[in-house]
């Protein structure tokens, strides 16, 4: 390489540092201050900066400069490759998770764990399966999702189909969409009752699995992923997927009062609890319902996928113990209560799931069986799972579109990736 070119890189990556670096700083008093990054906006943000400030107050030892990432997230992904990080970063998507881990990039949070009396055990099982990286914890979660079906009951009673006893096994659920699926005199929709997409949630479901941690082996191909996908097809097949893809294209934004959901478009729809603050701004005397998604014979019940993003201490933070103070804080009971109920999403906490607000409600009861549940199933602990995932939608697409075989497809994903990920942890092991 010419002596130029190396001049030019080098300036670069002089350049990159100075923009992304952030020097640690303390004030003459003795203040620390910590450089936080998240990636939440809006009303979320908003309910982050009020925590941030209580913190500030309560902590005089320590300030939090909070700086909201969204839409930069590969701002994040440069810092860390570059080791000039912020001290606290909330804008780590739990599908990244385990490649930052791998890397050193990350700070093992069990020793702090065990030095301040923090419990790991209070976070909900599937979380902390999530969270747990060759035995170690990296990072913290402060919300939580569960995925299940909402439903329409008017239309289910206009249909005949009892409004309060939802589809229990999957031909239940076959019956459900074809009775509340309508077609114009042409034979185009005028509602469907249900598309299901997302393999990688219906594998769990169907009683699959996408890994397996004990031998260190990619199981795309397992017989219930394969199964779970032969069932999506036939929903393709049979309602004819062009004609469902062209009828989506009359669907307004589901987040306004157009959405399909609220308008009578779709009779079923895949959501989580979230979907109830879009509800009651948007259609507010919807007579809804929900349920979890109805497993095979050899499936599982409840099961659900979770995720989000992940509180972690950077490895570069020169301030550790500051910056464990404030995660302990920031996704510890009060905040996390306060952070739910706020953005109405679940908590990650078993204490905080017992408290009236989330324990006495219904749908809030409900998705915590789901989210705490044995069969809550968070990315598996690769690094390679964004590339992996991205092979899966695109062995989903293949099958639905294309006619695919899926066994040939999710073959022909489990050697791939079974190659991808060996040199990956060659690479990092060696």
């Amino acid at each position: 390489m010419p002596k130029s070119a190396y001049i030019f890189i080098l300036i670069l990556l002089v350049l990159a540092v100075g923009l992304f670096y952030n020097p640690p700083q303390r004030e003459t008093d003795g203040k620390v201050i910590l450089h936080y990054w998240t990636g939440w906006t809006g009303e979320e943000l908003e309910t982050q900066k009020r925590i941030v400030e209580r913190f500030n107050r309560t902590h005089p030892n320590i300030e939090v400069k909070i700086l909201s990432i969204a839409g930069s997230y590969q701002k994040v992904r440069i810092a860390f490759a570059g080791g000039s990080t912020p001290d606290v970063c909330s804008a780590i998507w739990a599908d990244e998770y385990a490649g930052y881990a791998i890397r050193g990039v990350l700070t093992p949070l069990d020793d702090f764990m065990k030095e301040t009396g923090y419990d790991p055990d209070n976070i909900v099982p599937g979380v902390r399966r999530m969270l747990t990286f060759r035995g170690k914890m990296y990072g913290l979660v402060a919300t939580t999702n569960a995925h299940f079906i909402a439903y329409n009951k008017k239309i289910f009673r206009e249909c005949g189909l009892d409004p309060d006893d939802p589809p229990d096994t999957i031909p239940e659920l076959d019956l459900a969409a074809e009775k509340t699926t309508l077609y114009d005199e042409k034979g185009n929709f005028t509602r469907y009752g249900l598309r299901p997409t997302g393999l990688i949630w219906w594998a769990y479901v169907f009683g699959g699995q996408w890994y397996d941690e004990k031998t260190g082996r990619i199981t795309a191909n397992h017989p219930k992923n394969v199964e779970a996908l032969r069932w999506m097809m036939s929903y393709a097949e049979k309602y004819d997927i062009t004609k469902m893809e062209t009828f989506e294209q009359t669907f307004g934004n589901r987040s306004t009062v157009s959405g399909p959901f609220f308008v009578g478009k779709m009779s079923m729809w895949p959501a989580g609890e979230w979907a109830r603050t879009h509800i009651r701004r948007y259609a507010p005397d919807l007579e809804w319902g929900w349920f979890p998604a109805p497993a095979p014979p050899g499936g599982r019940k409840n099961a659900c996928t979770v995720g989000g993003s992940v509180f972690v201490i950077p490895a570069a933070c020169k301030h550790k113990r500051e910056a464990w103070e404030f995660l302990q804080y920031i996704c510890g009971h009060d905040a996390v209560k306060e952070f739910c109920l706020d953005i109405s999403n679940m908590p990650p906490l078993k204490s905080v799931a017992a408290e009236p607000e989330f324990a006495d409600d219904p749908l809030y009861s409900f998705a915590m069986t789901l989210a705490g549940g044995e069969n809550a199933f968070g990315p598996p602990p690769i690094p390679i799972w964004p590339r992996y995932q991205a092979e899966i939608h695109r062995a989903e697409d293949y099958a639905l579109h294309g006619h695919r075989d899926p066994k040939v497809l999710l073959d022909d994903v489990t050697v791939r990736m079974q190659k991808e990920l060996d040199k990956t942890l060659k690479e990092f092991d060696d």
